[in-house]
């Protein structure tokens, strides 16, 4: 009986004398903290970008997607506008997107990490509008399609010179603030005698 005793206690002091000791033990959770930690750093840093642009004709949103691996993606959201053209302007059309002024930065998480601005893309002035204001615009032109040539007139250098798209888009809004009094007047033709 005593032999198996101290076969006993040799085998649990064997046991001990393998396990690390403690500082053996705080080594390894400092290392694996700072794997953590700098694969943290690491994914929540810059990681790519989402963009969105708008279709200055139907306003359907579109957010563009990439990644530092090159991978790219694009999601598309309805809006009560793209809707609306859609079963009262024309079933299908080609889309003029305009991007939004501002493209955010994104980490390894989706997370915003940063944000730049450049307001001199094309169609710019048309983010002015939302699409419900969009919409009530359309269906106040007596034929939608002038409304559309107007619209896709936003995305022209020509247009953006001077500002001229930003002022488009102001007189539309004064016109819809008015409660569509009139019929509405480009601010930079004359009107016909």
């Amino acid at each position: 009986m005593r032999i198996a005793l101290t076969n006993a206690t040799a085998t649990n002091e064997d046991a001990l004398h393998q396990m690390p000791s403690r500082r053996k033990r705080l080594e390894y959770a400092i290392a694996a903290v700072t794997l953590v930690a700098i694969g943290h750093l690491l994914l929540g840093s810059y990681n790519g970008y989402r963009h969105r642009f708008t279709c200055v004709v139907c306003r359907l949103e579109r957010a563009d997607y990439r990644s530092r691996l090159r991978s790219s993606a694009s999601t598309y959201n309805e809006t009560s506008c793209s809707k609306w053209y859609q079963s009262h302007v024309e079933g299908s059309h080609d889309h003029v997107w305009s991007p939004s002024a501002t493209m955010a930065l994104v980490n390894f998480y989706g997370q915003t990490i940063g944000v730049g601005d450049n307001f001199d893309l094309p169609g710019r002035a048309v983010w002015k509008l939302t699409p419900d204001q969009q919409r009530s615009i359309y269906e106040h032109f007596s034929n939608p399609l002038d409304a559309q040539v107007l619209f896709v007139s936003l995305t022209d250098d020509a247009v953006m010179k001077d500002r001229t798209d930003y002022r488009i888009v102001d007189s539309l809004r004064a016109w819809m603030e008015s409660g569509f009094a009139g019929s509405w007047r480009h601010p930079t033709r004359p009107v016909p005698e």
